[in-house]
């Protein structure tokens, strides 16, 4: 319990001695019966978010007991369990894990104070998670409330509503947020990697509105933690985005670089992130194109699987300012899609050629070559084909079709499937050309032009499977 408090007191303070440090306390949790040791380990693991030592946290979220009964009924403490394995995995980078936590808190039957907090957690998470609409009207209720900060939970509910509007570009809401949260002049009342975060976010409204001193002063406020565990990868985010506003791309790109390499050290991958999406701007200002969209590609191939759609959502904001795009989420298909991507892959679909789309377009075969990868990266498939079997519901083809000897469905559900000739040849013990007598006669049959209008045919909402 001393080393919590400790913990807590430290994360305020520039001071960094502790008299029982965090480490050791994690030896000591097991003399304590589960009922003791979940509300400890709660409050050791706060203490950690609180230095910013996510790597930390982990560990005591990784003997954490099982939950456990207290005075009969469910541990008071759980709620908050929930609340921290959220936040722990979302600064992690895991959002999809840090969802599903916190979920798991709000169907608990909680206290009004452990609702709140949780709310505002999901609240938080369903902006990092690219939830716009979701995350704005929990950032909209709780500003809307009367909410005091009257301890840390609830300051905490704030600066995550400020965190929220944050990753939604609405800085100017970010900032209100924080200065509601702060209270006082010196922002004495919240931790030191809040406070490092929310004068960033004071210094990003005063560069969007162009007023440079002000900018200043919020980064000479946020220097005396430049060298602290905690606020330092901060710090240097602050220092990257005022030499970027003041033309010394080379300066913020080494400063953003820094931020990167301090969060990584200590676990912080959700701060790694937002300083890599400042490196990525600096190589723009530093006209180094090419490799800025190199490592923004990098960057969201890295968090999209995590569910971190705000990060792609800041790149491609980025690359769109110099003529560049992403490419499209892999596996999430239709939702991805540009409208005039949509319209390519239908007629990928239909089984037209990259010349019958060019001609139907008014395209050239080199930009409709280009469409057709980003289509097949979005439903992360190789073939014309697999796009064609993805979208055979979109097709509404509804027109019967002769039916099929029993050997040529074999081969259509194959070619669904995605497989090539020579794989279905392998998997049904025929020869290749044998697999392409039976192509032929279904494209003759079902009077189509290609294996991929089969695929679309085969997987249309009106086609049924009948033998001839």
């Amino acid at each position: 319990l001393t080393a919590a408090a400790g913990g807590l007191a430290r994360s305020g303070a520039l001071s960094q001695a502790p008299t029982i440090s965090l480490d050791e306390a994690l030896d000591l949790h097991a003399a304590f019966r589960p009922e003791l040791r979940i509300p400890l380990l709660c409050m050791l693991g706060e203490s950690a978010l609180s230095e910013a030592r996510i790597d930390l946290a982990a560990q005591f979220l990784h003997v954490m007991p099982a939950p456990v009964e207290l005075f009969g009924g469910m541990h008071p403490f759980l709620p908050f369990v929930h609340a921290f394995r959220a936040r722990v995995r979302l600064f992690a980078g895991d959002v999809i894990g840090a969802a599903h936590e916190a979920e798991a808190g709000m169907a608990l039957d909680v206290p009004p104070s452990a609702r709140l907090f949780l709310s505002a957690t999901l609240t938080f998470i369903a902006a990092a998670g690219g939830r716009r609409t979701r995350a704005r009207a929990g950032v909209r209720s709780i500003l809307a409330s009367d909410l005091s900060p009257t301890n840390a939970a609830l300051s905490g509910v704030l600066l995550l509503a400020a965190y929220a509007a944050d990753l939604d570009n609405d800085t100017t809401t970010a900032a209100r947020a924080v200065l509601r949260a702060a209270v006082s002049a010196d922002f004495a009342r919240i931790r030191t990697v809040d406070r490092g975060w929310a004068l960033e976010v004071l210094t990003r409204v005063a560069l969007d509105e162009g007023d440079f001193d002000a900018a200043r002063a919020w980064l000479l406020r946020a220097m005396p933690f430049v060298d602290h565990p905690i606020g330092g990868p901060t710090v240097d985010r602050i220092i990257s985005r005022v030499a970027l506003a003041e033309g010394d791309a080379q300066g913020a790109l080494l400063a953003a670089e820094r931020s990167v390499r301090r969060a990584r050290e200590r676990g912080r991958e959700f701060e790694a992130v937002a300083a890599e999406l400042l490196v990525g701007k600096a190589r723009i200002a530093l006209q180094e194109r090419g490799e800025a969209t190199r490592h923004f590609e990098q960057v969201v191939a890295r968090t999209d699987p995590a569910g971190f759609a705000s990060v792609r959502a800041s790149a491609a904001r980025e690359l769109r300012a110099i003529g560049r795009r992403l490419p499209p989420a892999a596996h999430h298909g239709w939702e991805v899609l540009s409208p005039r991507e949509r319209q390519i892959g239908l007629h990928i679909a239909a089984g037209l050629s990259n010349a019958d789309i060019a001609a139907i377009e008014y395209l050239s075969e080199h930009t409709v070559r280009i469409h057709v990868s980003r289509v097949l990266h979005a439903f992360g498939v190789a073939t014309r084909a697999g796009v064609a079997a993805a979208l055979g519901g979109r097709l509404g083809d509804d027109v019967p079709r002769p039916g099929l000897t029993g050997r040529q469905w074999q081969v259509v559900e194959l070619i669904v499937a995605g497989s090539t000739n020579r794989a279905i040849a392998d998997q049904l013990g025929v020869s290749e050309s044998t697999v392409e007598k039976h192509v032929g006669a279904v494209l003759q049959r079902w009077e189509l032009p290609s294996r991929a209008a089969i695929a679309g045919a085969a997987s249309g909402s009106g086609q049924r499977r009948s033998l001839r």
